[in-house]
């Protein structure tokens, strides 16, 4: 299941913890400790952007359809 996701975060864009639980027949808590470990393990690395201060100008905003944006993640390191 790790590599799936990994194999969906490596598509770009934008994605809800929904809609990869969806994705991956699960649900939204396991893929949280999913993403969890992955960032503990450095596959993931959370991005210093605060989506409230920073929107307009984030390398995201075109594929950003969230209103609230909280974590965003770079895949690999």
């Amino acid at each position: 299941m790790f590599d799936k996701l990994m194999s969906m975060l490596k598509r770009g864009g934008t994605v809800t913890v929904a809609e990869m639980a969806r994705e991956l027949d699960t649900t939204p808590e396991v893929v949280t400790g999913m993403i969890d470990h992955m960032t503990r393990t450095g596959q993931l690395h959370p991005m210093k952007v605060s989506c409230d201060l920073a929107c307009n100008q984030c390398l995201l905003v075109r594929d950003c359809h969230k209103p609230q944006c909280s974590r965003i993640w770079v895949v690999g390191g």
